[in-house]
């Protein structure tokens, strides 16, 4: 409960404190113009003033006074554009950059801005006093007086605000998940079973041996070299899953139908490195007993830009679930929604005699 208010409080001191820096820097006087100006203007019509106190055809046309920084603070046209400014930022940072921008809908985030700036510009042109002769330069409108420059500061820093944000959620998720996915992907049990499934194949001098260390030895580079990159060649990836299988299918008896295939151009676009291998992994932890009949299917499919797993396997008995059954899926779907947010499809089919998953992602 503090520490909401706590913010809510933070957001009310830094919109009080940015909303005031017109009136800091805006020379405040009703009617425009500087007080030298003003000064020649007042002496002009006092010369032209008869000695009767009658002027000779020149009235004073404007009266020139001072306005006070609360008078100003308070005026219509401040709090109504400090409304406006107020608006345009959260609904910025709420609903165009998560629901438009980042889902890359650019037309809809121009359309929106000008919107936005529309509106400003018609909220200035009702509340504003009339200024006379003396409107603002084109260089005075983008200077730290003018609302316009104030839209401009608003703008940028809705957008700056929440893609920094987004950043060090992916930081911190990355640097949260990285262990986990090191284990998950080369884990003690999986390398165990592996070598021992190479000793054995060396014990019997067969021919896939060597073709078994080489698997292994590129699943290690890739997990300690490539992966740590934010992307990679998807083509790299679909390797490591490749091996994953094939390594796999090194300790499973024949009675385990294992089918992986692959379809499309892996050669040009990059993804997030261990966004697959969760699903597969998960679909060997529990869709594998060599005494059942087990069946595992698993499909890649690429198509100008998006990427389609199809990841399928009937349910088995296993005798040692390990611990933290769907921890990896989980933090998968976690880095899906900071990685591609609004740019994927996740769906799971789970049912008594089988478990389905279906992932598309926009790789563009």
């Amino acid at each position: 409960m503090k520490q909401p208010f706590l913010k809510i409080l933070l957001h009310i001191i830094i919109w009080a404190v940015f909303l005031s820096l017109p009136t800091l820097f805006m020379p405040r006087f009703q009617h425009g113009g500087d007080l030298h100006h003003m000064a020649e203007r007042h002496d002009h019509y006092d010369d032209h003033t008869a000695p009767g106190g009658t002027d000779h055809g020149i009235p004073h046309q404007h009266h020139w006074h001072q306005r006070s920084m609360p008078e100003d603070l308070v005026s219509p046209s401040r709090l109504a554009n400090g409304a406006v400014l107020i608006a345009v930022f959260y609904f910025n940072y709420l609903i165009v950059i998560p629901m438009f921008y980042m889902r890359r809908r650019y037309g809809w985030v121009t359309v929106l801005s000008l919107i936005c700036l529309t509106v400003l510009v018609l909220v200035n042109m009702v509340t504003m006093p009339k200024m006379g002769h003396h409107t603002p330069s084109g260089l005075s409108m983008l200077g730290p007086s003018h609302n316009i420059f104030m839209f401009l500061i608003v703008f940028i820093a809705s957008y700056a605000i929440f893609l920094y944000n987004q950043w060090q959620m992916i930081t911190k998720e990355k640097l949260n998940t990285e262990i986990s996915f090191l284990k998950a992907q080369i884990n003690p049990h999986f390398l165990f079973n592996t070598l021992n499934s190479i000793y054995s194949l060396t014990l019997t001098k067969s021919d896939k041996a060597p073709d078994a260390v080489v698997k292994l030895s590129g699943m290690m580079r890739y997990t300690i070299s490539d992966a740590h990159e934010s992307y990679v060649p998807l083509e790299k990836e679909i390797t490591y899953i490749r091996n994953y299988i094939e390594l796999q299918k090194l300790r499973l008896a024949e009675k385990v139908r294992i089918t992986f295939d692959t379809d499309g151009d892996m050669d040009t676009s990059n993804i997030a490195p261990f966004i697959l291998i969760p699903f597969i992994e998960n679909a060997f932890k529990f869709g594998v007993n060599p005494e059942e009949d087990s069946e595992i299917v698993i499909t890649i499919h690429t198509k100008a830009g998006n990427l389609e797993l199809r990841v399928f396997n009937k349910k088995v008995y296993v005798q040692h679930k390990e611990e933290g059954t769907g921890l990896g899926i989980e933090n998968t779907r976690r880095r899906l929604n900071l990685l591609y947010p609004g740019r994927h499809a996740l769906s799971i089919r789970d049912t008594d005699e089988d478990f389905t998953v279906l992932l598309i992602i926009d790789l563009v």
